[in-house]
């Protein structure tokens, strides 16, 4: 199937299979890597977590919404809101990520400039096409800002948590 195209996948608006949400896993975690071996680091400022300061907002797949979805529901928490500063809904207060196993791939590579800028795509463009893959097979339609992607599997639930065509 071609890239970018929507398809009803098998999750049928279920949760994704274990196997889906482990490959993500797998591919966010060879994000870090690829991030650390090309010395890129958080300096902790929580800036680029700050979209509406920055400009700049990551965009996620509908299998990475469910990681971060996923990581929220684990700490016990089951409703996530848009903070109205425009900043990450999964900063703390103490400027620190709360899902931050859970983080998506844009986080992961760091496109925050103090972090020493993102990735250049052509070192992630095979996580990028794996992710939008899974996107696809479970009937998402492309990447989604944060916030909104992640706030919708909140508000709609497990059981219909797949993202709709705008």
């Amino acid at each position: 199937m071609a890239r970018g195209k929507c398809r009803q996948g098998k999750a049928g608006g279920m949760a994704p299979a274990a196997g889906m949400l482990m490959e993500v896993r797998r591919l966010l975690g060879e994000g870090a890597f690829r991030a650390s071996r090309a010395q890129r680091f958080c300096t902790g400022a929580a800036d680029c977590c700050r979209f509406r300061l920055t400009g700049e907002t990551p965009h996620v797949t509908l299998g990475e919404a469910w990681v971060a979805w996923k990581a929220w529901r684990a700490s016990g928490r089951t409703r996530l809101e848009l903070p109205p500063d425009g900043s990450c809904p999964f900063l703390s207060g103490q400027g620190r990520c709360m899902i931050y196993e859970g983080r998506p791939l844009a986080c992961r590579t760091h496109f925050c400039v103090p972090a020493g800028g993102a990735l250049p795509r052509r070192e992630v463009i095979d996580l990028i096409h794996a992710l939008e893959d899974i996107d696809a097979a479970l009937g998402g339609d492309g990447a989604a800002r944060l916030p909104e992607a992640v706030e919708r599997l909140s508000r709609k639930g497990p059981a219909d948590g797949r993202k709709r065509r705008r």
